[in-house]
């Protein structure tokens, strides 16, 4: 069911009402003015008073043809305001309203979404994306074909709609064009080589990462315009045997990626032209004692990575340096990187 269906789906009964109300009194005006020959202003009158069943006196008396008419219009405005008191009660009891309202949140702020993630499927990788995504307080929507992990995704607190991912309408709804970058997390290959295919189409910059349960699918989702692509059980085995050869290893990057009581993160900042930073060596910034920033890693312009970068070397334009710190510190870096001043 599309979104503007779904929305009339919900609406219809109101408008049903509108529209019933409108036929009787225009009918109810025509009976009177065809049976009794009033004059339009009274036979409308005469509908009104009689549908609204207030009791006010005719304005002429009638025939018998015009009491037959006129019970028959009373039981039918009494047989609609109880149709419309049982719509609105369902309305109401069945929690439809609060889906509707729900559904119109979601749109306005799907509005506002800019520089956002778009994560596709919401199963247990695109739940665990999320949550990650939350944490480092990123704006993402969640986009998946079953109404059930839509709903749970809300219940999260997350912005969600029902929709398939390979659809170029849905990707539009969740701002395609706005969107930084997109994780297709579907629950099969296929799937996420058709929405990784539609988004590069769509927007040719986007940045997207997609997951992969065979070495075949890899090739594919590169081919189709996937930046990276995660290979699950490629990445657990790895994790699984380092956690049997070097097990305090994983415990200190578990305890890395996990520290949210020290609020740690890993990051990675691109160096501008304005950025007081360029032409300076890594010695002459000493970030760890200016900043408390640890670097771990500097990646030139030309794409060459550095692991240990060296005290002397000069840190250039479109240089990327990568990082440990805490959530302020990392604040004032991305400030420094980008050569503006922070804000108070």
């Amino acid at each position: 069911m599309t979104k503007e269906s779904q929305q009339f789906s919900t609406l219809r009964r109101f408008w049903v009402f509108f529209v019933s109300v409108a036929l009787l009194i225009l009918s109810g005006a025509f009976g009177y003015m065809s049976i009794e020959h009033m004059t339009p202003l009274d036979a409308l009158y005469m509908t009104i008073i009689t549908v609204a069943t207030v009791g006010f006196h005719e304005v002429q008396p009638l025939s018998d043809a015009g009491k037959i008419f006129t019970m028959v219009l009373i039981v039918s405005g009494t047989g609609l305001f109880f149709f419309t008191l049982t719509n609105v009660a369902v309305f109401l009891l069945s929690g439809e309203w609060r889906t509707h309202w729900e559904t119109q949140r979601n749109e306005r702020m799907l509005r506002k979404l800019n520089d956002h993630f778009i994560i596709c499927g919401y199963g247990r990788l695109g739940g665990n994306v999320a949550e990650e995504l939350r944490t480092k307080s990123i704006p993402f929507v969640v986009i998946d074909t079953a109404i059930d992990n839509v709903l749970r995704a809300r219940d999260e607190g997350f912005l969600a709609i029902k929709g398939n991912a390979a659809d170029e309408s849905v990707l539009s709804d969740a701002g395609l064009h706005r969107a930084k970058g997109l994780i297709a997390a579907a629950g099969n290959d296929a799937e996420n080589v058709f929405i990784v295919l539609t988004a590069r189409n769509l927007k040719p910059n986007l940045y997207i990462v997609a997951r992969a349960d065979c070495d075949e699918s890899e090739s594919k989702l590169r081919r189709a315009g996937a930046e990276k692509v995660v290979m699950l059980y490629r990445s657990a085995g790895k994790r699984m045997a380092n956690l049997l050869t070097e097990p305090e290893l994983e415990a200190y990057l578990d305890e890395l990626s996990n520290a949210n009581n020290l609020n740690l993160r890993i990051a990675q900042y691109l160096v501008s032209d304005k950025s007081p930073l360029v032409g300076k060596s890594f010695q002459e910034v000493d970030l760890y004692n200016n900043h408390r920033i640890n670097v771990v890693g500097y990646k030139l312009p030309g794409g060459e990575l550095h692991t240990t970068p060296r005290p002397a070397e000069i840190i250039q334009k479109n240089g990327t340096i990568i990082v440990i710190g805490q959530g302020g510190d990392l604040e004032m870096l991305n400030h420094l990187t980008l050569g503006e001043e922070k804000k108070s």
